[in-house]
């Protein structure tokens, strides 16, 4: 049995990164999502940006962690349709992101998505969520919500060192 890892930014904390606080008021407490495989490469979305894969680690204190048991059919059908879905180059919308906020289908356009958004349809292909759940309506904490009765919560002692990414603003550090 394998498990996907569903990472959410919470940004509380955040001594920056005003829109992530925004995001996150208007639906408590995450403003972000990413969706990691087995091999530690995560598939995630920020603002300005395409669909990214690439390997990561989450090390920030605001990321809390579900493990999300699966099959290894499953788990391989997640990363080919993660795999698919970057190769669209599907880019960020924030009119979408901003559309699932005030709960209203609107602009769906299927050149874009946003981070829970992505997420979900990726879980939904794979048979780990509902086809009934509206991803174009799902939160980074409806995500959340909807994942925590079938998941474990990762134990600390598995973060390790990453890059510093901010989920949604336009500024990101590097250290």
């Amino acid at each position: 049995m394998k498990t996907l890892r569903v990472w959410f930014y919470d940004p509380a904390a955040d001594s920056e990164g005003f829109v992530n606080k925004v995001v996150a008021s208007i639906d408590r407490p995450f403003c972000h999502v990413e969706l990691q495989f087995a091999d530690d490469r995560a598939c995630s979305i920020y603002m300005g940006s395409k669909i990214a894969m690439r390997m990561r680690t989450f090390e920030s204190p605001n990321y809390v962690c579900l493990q999300v048991p699966c099959s290894d059919t499953q788990h391989t059908i997640a990363t080919g349709h993660a795999e698919h879905l970057h190769d669209l180059g599907l880019v960020f919308s924030s009119l979408q992101m901003t559309s699932c906020l005030l709960w209203s289908a609107v602009a769906n356009n299927p050149k874009h998505t946003f981070c829970s958004k992505l997420v979900t349809e990726i879980l939904q292909q794979a048979g780990l969520v509902s086809d009934n759940i509206d991803a174009h309506l799902t939160s980074p904490s409806a995500l959340h919500r909807l994942l925590l009765p079938q998941t474990q919560i990762a134990p600390v002692h598995v973060l390790q060192p990453s890059t510093r990414s901010v989920a949604l603003d336009f500024k990101v550090r590097r250290n």
